[in-house]
């Protein structure tokens, strides 16, 4: 029987406070899946060599922990200070998107526009991030149940934020979601606790999900709300994942609803 795991992470403001300010307006937990054999003994050596290639090593020999706000932000003096010059950007671009091409993963996308969903929801009382997690794992169900089985992890965010993951996946686990009852998750679900690993573990597959969380995002905008239509490398991502990534029924068929959920 094939182990897969879900790798998420979360974008925006998962809290249930929002205002009109797209800040604060949306969210988004994106699940990276991965077979757990082909993540180790495939996917790893060329995720390593793609880090040393292009950000060398640490002064300690370790790898640099492939972050995607730092690299954004990027100052002269950080390891990724490379990515100022246009030429070596573009090299990094061109490896990045040849990797989203060739890995074996599957993502599941879920977003919501707070606001709108309110308006829609007036009598809701419930949790922002529960209820996208909770859409997370339903498809991580679907997805699980004429595959095999798995396990989930998460990056480490706050000591609040962590505990309440924690007590949701395990609500989760133990009595269901929604729409799917607790003992037809654990048939699928290896795990009743989620691992929550801290940004400076060296978990290759939070950090491909981290390149991925904010891009789907502004994705999920574009094509459900009113958000502008991606560009440059953002845009060849998505196309991407349009094409082959996102989870779906069949290889053929539309990713919505499967792969990507928006909210309301």
């Amino acid at each position: 029987m094939t182990r897969y795991r879900m790798f998420v992470d979360d974008t925006g403001n998962v809290h249930n406070s929002t205002s009109n300010h797209p800040q604060q307006r949306y969210a988004g937990v994106v699940g990276v899946i991965f077979a757990n054999d082909y993540l180790e003994n495939v996917f790893r050596p060329g995720f390593d060599r793609l880090r040393e290639r292009h950000f060398g090593r640490l002064e300690d020999g370790s790898l640099p922990i492939l972050h995607l706000r730092k690299m954004k932000s990027a100052g002269r003096e950080s390891i990724f200070g490379c990515l100022n010059d246009p030429a070596k950007r573009a090299r990094w671009e061109a490896d990045c998107l040849s990797m989203f091409r060739r890995a074996q993963f599957s993502v599941i996308a879920v977003g919501i526009d707070k606001v709108e969903f309110y308006a829609r929801h007036p009598e809701w009382q419930g949790s922002v991030y529960d209820l996208l997690v909770g859409n997370a794992v339903e498809r991580y169900f679907y997805f699980l149940r004429n595959r095999g089985q798995g396990d989930v992890e998460a990056e480490a965010t706050n000591s609040r934020l962590d505990r309440e993951l924690k007590a949701l996946y395990r609500n989760f686990f133990e009595n269901g979601t929604d729409h799917i009852p607790g003992h037809r998750l654990q048939k699928c679900l290896t795990s009743r606790e989620i691992k929550i690993k801290p940004k400076s573990s060296e978990n290759i597959g939070l950090q491909f999900a981290d390149l991925l969380a904010s891009c789907c995002l502004a994705h999920l905008k574009h094509l459900y709300g009113s958000g502008p239509p991606l560009a440059g490398m953002a845009a060849d991502i998505v196309r991407i994942l349009e094409e082959r990534k996102y989870y779906r029924r069949t290889d053929d068929s539309s990713p919505h609803g499967f792969g990507r959920i928006w909210r309301p």
